[in-house]
């Protein structure tokens, strides 16, 4: 990556869990520029607060507003340039920051652009075209808004082996982005997933269900459903995600309309490792997916996913060499790091 120190940097974010949430993981490759040492704060209510000098990190709980306030006063002096994650109506942060010029990466949909807090953001990076086109219908001049898609690591995000083909037997459909919370289940597309499971019993239905929140609840809620045998729930059991994903043929995405990341970690995470992608429309992702022939989209009814599954299966070589073609040109962590160096270096050119 051909990128000089850039100038110094404070990240603002959510809920703080790099390793396990998808936000803090972007932060977290960022930070690797200053060898993990750039300042960063989180404000959720997912979290309780707490500072840690040694990771210059400080986590809020959403109920912590004077403090967020107060530290805002103190850190972000101390950077050239702030930077923001969050959803398109991310009010709490921005209003909190502004000493320093922002650049606020739009990851997912939300309420109303508030324009006098836009007025503070001087580079909008959204994670998809989507994302952007909405900043734009919302006022922000095209000139500010800039696509800026997550990256992973390619060498460890990778095929194996080098021949891209389905796994042995029953073709496995995983579904890596499960709920830390059971009321999230018929947002996230759970429920849906079930019926597609009913419609398509000789496809396996693979739910990761993550170490997080209440697994207990949220058995008790998949239960409800009375899952049909295809729906298969597995865990990590020391596995690593990009073994997880070789051991699947292709990766799902059905959120509600409005909901989760523009940009599903899940789905860029499984292109890298060649596996297709099912993406409902309803996901900022569908028309690059569609239009790189790296897996299919749909509208988010039954029959419409069971003819994108079928359009998979009927192209599953090509489909999985375009997944992996597609992370290489676009979710490159190398080149999202450039990226994000080229825009605090304008910035910092521009005061």
């Amino acid at each position: 990556m051909d990128c000089d120190m850039p100038p110094q940097v404070t990240y603002w974010t959510g809920v703080w869990q790099p390793g396990s949430e998808a936000l803090s993981n972007e932060v977290q490759a960022l930070r690797d520029l200053y060898g993990g040492r750039a300042p960063v704060v989180s404000f959720s209510s997912g979290q309780r607060s707490a500072v840690s000098v040694r990771d210059r990190v400080v986590r809020l709980s959403s109920a912590r507003w004077a403090a967020l306030r107060a530290v805002a006063a103190a850190v972000e002096p101390r950077g050239d340039v702030t930077h923001v994650f969050g959803a398109i109506d991310e009010w709490h942060l921005l209003r909190a920051v502004g000493r320093r010029p922002v650049v606020f990466t739009v990851a997912l949909p939300g309420g109303a652009l508030d324009s006098k807090l836009a007025q503070k953001v001087s580079m909008f990076a959204a994670e998809t075209e989507p994302l952007a086109g909405a900043l734009i219908e919302a006022g922000v001049p095209a000139d500010r808004v800039a696509v800026v898609y997550p990256g992973v690591n390619l060498q460890h995000f990778c095929p194996e082996p080098e021949i891209l083909v389905p796994t042995d037997g029953r073709f496995r459909l995983l579904f890596a982005s499960t709920p830390a919370d059971p009321a999230e289940f018929s947002r996230r597309g759970i429920p849906f997933l079930v019926e597609l499971a009913r419609a398509r019993p000789e496809v396996d239905i693979v739910l990761l269900w993550r170490d997080w929140g209440s697994q207990r609840a949220a058995n008790r809620a998949l239960a409800r459903l009375s899952p049909p045998d295809n729906i298969v729930v597995e865990t990590k059991n020391g596995r690593s995600m990009p073994d997880i994903y070789r051991s699947a043929d292709a990766t799902v995405i059905c959120y509600e309309d409005g909901f989760g990341k523009s940009c599903p970690n899940s789905i860029v995470e499984g292109v890298a490792c060649g596996r297709p992608a099912l993406v409902a429309a309803t996901c900022g992702l569908a028309p690059l997916i569609a239009r790189s022939g790296a897996g299919a989209s749909f509208s988010r009814d039954i029959d419409a996913a069971g003819a994108a599954l079928d359009a998979v299966l009927r192209n599953y070589a090509n489909m999985a060499v375009g997944a992996r073609m597609l992370a290489v040109r676009h979710f490159d962590v190398d080149r999202f790091r450039l990226r994000y160096c080229e825009l605090y270096a304008r910035l910092v050119k521009a005061v």
